[in-house]
């Protein structure tokens, strides 16, 4: 049986940098909807003229969209939360921003009657 010789890749910081920050360039101008992890990695592969498909540079890439797509993932959940929040405080009869603007210029309106009054 024969072995194949496989290449080890040494990366330096510098270029490791340069990767994850080109991914990450990638990925923020880019719709989570329709990027992917290949074409996130042939995207910076043109723009760096070289090949990430291989190891260890495809671990790099991989690492980058999946700490990115963590950190959506997250926004967009505490995101949720704050509408959530809201909608529940609507029901209950807290109101929205707008109501509670209303409430406010009511209460004023009420005020300075009282005031106008007692003068």
């Amino acid at each position: 049986m024969e072995e194949e010789a496989r290449e080890v890749v040494v990366i330096d910081k510098d270029l490791k940098k340069k990767i994850k920050d080109t991914v990450n360039k990638i990925l923020k101008r880019s719709s989570l909807y329709q990027i992917t992890e290949v074409k996130a990695r042939e995207e910076a592969s043109d723009e760096l003229d070289l090949d990430l498909s291989k190891d260890p540079y495809k671990l790099i890439v991989r690492e980058v969209v999946e700490r990115f797509v963590e950190k959506a993932v997250m926004a967009i959940e505490s995101e949720m939360v704050k509408h959530h929040a809201q909608v529940v405080q609507d029901v209950e009869g807290g109101g929205s921003e707008k109501s509670a603007k209303k409430k406010k210029k009511k209460k004023n309106k009420t005020k300075k009657e009282e005031d106008s009054t007692a003068a």
